[in-house]
């Protein structure tokens, strides 16, 4: 596992009363957390950047020029049912994804925390910090203090 760093310089405001969507780098059109985070990372990253499709899972990657996909807190990693439990889920999910790099990205203050990840330590931090609701749909846990010791401590 990789960490970058990078101060965040793409202009963007805040507005509460956008609930759900409070991000915007144009006062016009606003994003949820997962899509402020994605669009950041591009950004930093060096891609084009803004708000995607939602590209499928097994279709595509948030930034395909690296085959990498993009996650922050309270994400849900596929919005549909693939298997009985976290084992199967995660099975058929690996057995089918376009992506073989996944980042983190985490927000403190006006800094951006990427922390790119393979296949393998992916899964282990999904085993960890995700869980199924009663849909059969994997759910992040909230960004938090101890999630970001763990990912601090795997990084290579």
């Amino acid at each position: 596992m990789t960490r970058t760093s990078y101060a965040i310089s793409l202009p963007y405001s805040f507005d509460p009363a956008h609930k759900g969507a409070p991000y915007t780098f144009d006062g016009v059109h606003y994003m949820n957390n997962g899509e402020f985070i994605e669009t950041l990372v591009k950004y930093h990253m060096g891609f084009a950047y803004g708000k995607d499709a939602n590209t499928p899972y097994d279709m595509g990657s948030d930034i395909p020029e690296i085959r990498a996909s993009v996650k922050s807190g309270k994400a849900t990693l596929v919005n549909k049912k693939l298997g009985a439990d976290m084992a199967e889920f995660l099975d058929n999910y690996f057995a089918n994804v376009h992506s073989d790099k996944w980042v983190w990205g985490v927000q403190t203050e006006e800094n951006l925390t990427v922390y790119m990840m393979n296949a393998t330590e992916f899964r282990a931090f999904t085993e960890m910090w995700a869980n199924m609701n009663e849909r059969g749909v994997v759910r992040y846990k909230a960004t938090s203090g101890k999630m970001v010791r763990w990912l601090e401590e795997r990084v290579g």
